[in-house]
């Protein structure tokens, strides 16, 4: 997904995106861990590449990390945008854990992929492809016994605690996609920065539309 988003931003940039760990070509931790392990984890990245300071991109998951990333290393991070950051009710933390933080069973006919597909499918939106659903969709199933990890850990973290906490300028972007309305409750805890609604973008903007995210991007993090 951020491959576009990459190209146009290291036009005059260093732009890197990293695979959480179990995630695409990452290894996988031994056991499911939480946000901050995730944080730490990336961190030694940061470490690895002798980055002295850095301007972070979450999306959804990556959310999270980047404010845990943030709190971490607040001398190295300087801004973040956060494509998404969900502020759950207990009601609503409680369902999604039912539905997202617990492994689902293999169906002999394939009906787990097909319902990855149906499920992407249900956001499409002008400029969106087959190919990009696509893409999701086989991501979505690698390493299938672990697809839960991550969203186990997003449902222990505390984003609202987070946020109101940063000292760092914050974007959060919200855009028409299953977290819209828990990401609109993050613009009255942002301790620094601002809160930007774009509902003519959803998942896929930054594949669909990669030089106005490019230009949204360079005009908060070169303020």
């Amino acid at each position: 997904m951020y491959r576009p988003f990459l190209a146009e931003m290291g036009k005059d940039r260093l732009a890197i995106a990293v695979d959480t760990p179990g995630y695409g070509g990452s290894d996988a931790p031994p056991a499911p861990t939480d946000l901050d392990a995730y944080a730490e984890t990336l961190t030694a990245v940061l470490d690895e590449l002798a980055l002295d300071e850095i301007d972070l991109f979450g999306a959804h998951t990556g959310s999270r990390l980047a404010v845990e990333i943030a709190h971490l290393r607040p001398r190295q991070v300087q801004r973040l945008i956060l494509f998404g950051a969900a502020i759950y009710t207990e009601e609503e933390r409680a369902k999604q854990k039912v539905t997202f933080a617990q492994p689902k069973p293999v169906e002999a006919d394939g009906g787990h992929l097909a319902k990855r597909w149906t499920g992407w499918a249900a956001w499409r939106w002008p400029g969106v492809t087959d190919d990009m659903i696509g893409r999701y969709a086989a991501d979505s199933v690698q390493d299938f016994e672990r697809h839960w990890w991550a969203h186990q850990a997003v449902f222990e973290h505390d984003m609202a605690a987070r946020l109101a906490h940063l000292e760092q300028e914050v974007l959060v972007l919200c855009t028409k996609d299953d977290i819209e309305e828990p990401t609109r409750r993050a613009r009255d805890v942002i301790r620094h920065g601002r809160y930007d609604e774009r509902l003519d973008w959803g998942h896929w903007f930054l594949e669909v539309d990669p030089r106005g995210a490019a230009a949204l991007a360079r005009e908060f993090y070169d303020t």
